[in-house]
């Protein structure tokens, strides 16, 4: 999704580059005439931005026009600080005269480029109100959208895991299907079910991804199960503290979201986990999406649990909640169209749940809209349907502050006041005694 955060990156630009423009045009005379035009060009550009981020998803062009922007408005920002410099030290050279006049000249090319592909400015785009405390939304949606129809899948899984007679020290059964299909929401509705705890004296739950370390796991295990770490180093340390703390105790553990195919990566693994138990009838949910993944991690149990797409009701019902909350219901046509577009969201529930939020509050005429976006899209795929949530964001400074996490690793524990000061740094955010972030 490296495309979506284009049109941020743009806007960063091109907002700083009319700034420094708005700031020089009052200080510096000589130049006025100039840079008039610069901020004049430049925030015309601004405008036409939020249609180009949309349509570059169907348009290749446009995501071209985009790329090309990105380096134009990068060259203005430099330029425009090169002129606040010699400005200061007072010997303004006539190659920075020549260099903003060709910049000038390529933001009005650009702006030319973008008039021809038909976009329209959007009246008020650049002015959106920041986001206070009165203008947030909080959801609390009596449907659980991960376990819709699942209420089956969840009885399943729970008699399985609890069977009496089971004579294994560790089973496995892996719960195989697409993303978005909610395996990590049925995994964690299994762990928390009470007769899970009831069974199993210890649960622990790590988050994998694509980093199969088995010491990282072991730490993970030890942390799940909030064991003290002090002078826990190493994989041997850390795997005689789990025989310490599990012992005879039967236990639960989720590895959510394996990706590694690597089959002697799971065997050692496997192998100094089985030293940490004597119990028997312990067991590890793994959810993945690789079926390869599955084949090998599969121990104990005669196949995996592949998890079937919701039906096209499930997912309006999903939808409808996520748009609507609790008491309030769609009108005929928005339901008419509700329906339809939950046929695109094919049986996920995560595609039912982003397009719901992004009903939320809107008229018919909105959700039409976006009915005619799914189908320019091709709808369906969860992919495109993010990019869509995305683009859709209420205010252009969400987008930056969501761009900019991009910079993190995956599944990287963000603290909230730490990730604020950063967007602050960055100024995607401005400080606002009412607004208690």
């Amino acid at each position: 999704m490296a495309d979506a955060l284009l049109g941020p990156v743009v806007e960063v630009l091109v907002e700083k580059a009319i700034n420094l423009a708005s700031e020089q045009i009052g200080r510096f005379v000589a130049f006025k005439k100039d840079l008039e035009k610069l901020r004049h060009t430049l925030t015309l550009i601004q405008a036409l931005l939020h249609e180009a981020e949309e349509r570059q998803v169907t348009q290749p062009l446009v995501k071209l026009w985009l790329e090309k922007l990105e380096r134009v408005a990068f060259d203005a920002g430099n330029l425009l600080d090169d002129i606040n410099y010699e400005m200061i030290r007072r010997k303004v050279e006539i190659q920075n005269q020549m260099k903003r006049k060709k910049i000038s000249m390529d933001l009005k090319r650009i702006n030319q480029e973008a008039l021809r592909f038909g976009f329209q400015p959007q009246i008020g785009a650049t002015d959106a109100p920041r986001v206070t405390p009165k203008d947030r939304e909080t959801a609390a949606a009596t449907v659980d959208t991960g376990f819709v129809g699942r209420d089956n899948d969840v009885s399943a899984i729970v008699k399985m895991l609890t069977a009496p007679n089971n004579n294994d020290t560790i089973s496995v059964l892996p719960i195989v299907g697409m993303g978005g299909i909610g395996k990590t929401a049925l995994a964690r509705k299994v762990y928390n079910d009470p007769k899970i705890k009831e069974h199993f004296e210890e649960s622990m739950w790590v988050c994998v991804s694509d980093d199969f370390n088995d010491n990282r796991l072991f730490r993970l295990m030890l942390e799940s199960l909030k064991a003290p770490m002090t002078g826990v180093e190493g994989k041997d340390a850390k795997v005689n503290r789990l025989k310490e703390l599990l012992g005879p105790k039967r236990y639960l553990l989720v590895l959510d979201d394996v990706w590694s195919k690597d089959s002697r990566l799971w065997n050692d693994f496997l192998k100094s986990l089985k030293g940490t138990s004597e119990a028997m009838g312990s067991w590890i949910l793994v959810t993945t999406r690789e079926r390869e993944v599955a084949t090998i991690t599969r121990i104990s149990s005669p196949q995996d649990y592949s998890l079937k797409e919701l039906s096209h009701d499930q997912c309006w019902l999903i939808l409808k909640e996520n748009a609507f909350g609790a008491g309030k219901v769609p009108n005929r046509r928005q339901e008419d169209i509700g329906l339809k577009i939950a046929e695109k969201c094919q049986g996920l529930p995560l595609a039912a749940s982003v397009l719901g939020g992004m009903l939320r509050n809107k008229g018919t005429a909105e959700w039409e809209t976006l009915e005619n976006r799914l189908q320019s899209v091709g709808g369906g795929e969860i992919a495109e349907i993010l990019k869509l949530s995305f683009y859709h964001l209420p205010y252009p400074s969400l987008k930056k502050c969501l761009a900019y996490c991009s910079i993190f690793p995956k599944d990287f524990k963000m603290k909230k006041n730490q990730l604020i000061q950063l967007w602050m740094a960055e100024g995607f955010l401005h400080s606002n005694p009412r607004n208690n972030m």
